[in-house]
């Protein structure tokens, strides 16, 4: 018999030269498979293609057609028969398995008793064993049958076709593919846009609102006429050259006389926007300041380090200085609390006068006492009656009637 079929004795050590006489026999053996494996397929003769009649499909054809309505055994088509089973349900039968869909039958038992050996609830003491073995066990009953695993091509195969199947046990995930850090860019640079372009907005229409007034358009006049008594006095003064005799032909009148009459409606037209311009400088304390940069939400963020340090030293050296070493105030300090106290920005409080601010200073306004005794004759003096003459009485009632809460100019 065979070396490696021959009864041996208990405690038998194989020699090492009958360890090279089998190894050598089962090399011969698979040689020899190979070879006549090649000379059979040597000997038959090549089969020539089969032409298709011109009634019957190809074969090509054939197996590109949809095998959905394929009739089965059991009467339905093939798409409802997949449309029957859960399979493994959120899973891919294949991917836990851990082979692929070309794969044999034997690698996929291999694949499976590998993972039920080692997730068997008798052997492996984790809480989920029983279910995650279930899983495994779903999925080499549906690729071990070869109906079940072509219902189950079949479904991979077409998705769009059971869209029921993964909404009932596929759980879907926000997946962002952009980068957060940009998406949070784009909307603080959008709101910082609108943030622009409403201020803007606002402030022109509570312009236009205020240049439809009377007394805006009576003291546009005004304006007008000074700059333009002003233009004419400068004209004058300048040197007249030129003999002054009129030599030009009718055709050149004409043309100097539309000239002129361009040159005056620019002329007036630029008069009119100085005019507006000096108007609007006048009217800055009543109307919404202007939209800056600064203003913005990206600008505050940008600079949010810069001033939070700015912040955090000035704060401490405030501490430090007045509260524990206990020096005296000066007069930014001053100022800086009396402004506090009142509520004013600092474009408000340089619009005060000089005696004005050091009389609010004076006062001490930051400490609650003195704060409350000011509140109280600011309160008294608008409770006094006044005297008002007819023109005064006309402008606060046209106050009391704005258009968008735009100012009214006295």
């Amino acid at each position: 018999p065979p070396l490696w079929t021959a009864p041996r004795p208990l405690g038998y050590v194989m020699a090492p030269t009958q360890a090279a006489l089998l190894v050598l026999s089962a090399l011969a053996i698979f040689a020899g498979r190979a070879c006549a494996e090649e000379a059979d397929a040597a000997a038959q003769p090549e089969q020539p293609p089969v032409e298709p009649s011109p009634g019957e499909p190809s074969t090509e054809a054939a197996e590109g057609v949809d095998d959905g309505d394929e009739i089965l055994s059991s009467g339905k088509t093939r798409r409802e028969t997949v449309a029957m089973y859960a399979y493994c349900q959120a899973d891919n039968c294949y991917e836990l398995l851990g082979v692929k869909p070309t794969s044999g039958a034997i690698a996929i038992k291999r694949a499976y008793r590998r993972f039920a050996s080692e997730w068997h609830p008798d052997k492996n003491p984790h809480p989920n064993a029983k279910a995650i073995f279930q899983k495994y066990a779903n999925a080499y009953e549906v690729l071990s049958n070869s109906e079940m695993r072509k219902n189950y091509d079949y479904l991979l195969a077409h998705p769009y076709e059971f869209p029921m199947h993964y909404l009932r046990f596929n759980s879907f995930t926000y997946a962002p593919k952009s980068d957060v850090r940009v998406v949070f860019l784009l909307i603080v640079l959008g709101i910082s846009a609108v943030q622009y372009f409403f201020r803007k907005q606002r402030r022109a229409n509570i312009i236009d609102a205020v240049k439809g007034k009377r007394n805006y358009q009576e003291r546009l006049k005004v304006i007008t006429a000074e700059i333009a008594a002003a233009t004419s006095a400068s004209k004058q003064s300048k040197p007249r050259s030129g003999s002054g005799k009129d030599s030009t032909s009718s055709k050149s009148k004409v043309a100097s006389k539309s000239k002129a009459a361009t040159e005056e409606a620019s002329a007036k037209a630029e008069l009119k926007k100085a005019a507006e311009l000096q108007l609007l400088s006048e009217m800055s304390d009543e109307l919404p300041p202007e939209p800056q940069l600064q203003d913005t939400l990206a600008y505050i963020l940008f600079t949010l380090p810069l001033t939070s340090s700015y912040w955090v030293h000035s704060t401490s050296n405030w501490v430090v200085r007045f509260r524990i070493l206990g020096q005296e105030y000066g007069p930014a300090e001053l100022a800086l609390l009396t402004r506090s106290a009142l509520g004013l920005t600092e474009v408000a409080w340089e619009q005060l006068t000089e005696e004005e601010r050091q009389e609010l200073t004076t006062r001490e306004l930051w400490i609650s006492a003195n704060k409350a005794v000011y509140d109280d004759e600011i309160a008294a003096e608008e409770e006094r009656p006044i005297t008002r003459s007819n023109k005064e009485k006309r402008a606060l009632r046209q106050k009391k009637r704005p258009v968008d809460a735009a100012p009214i100019i006295d």
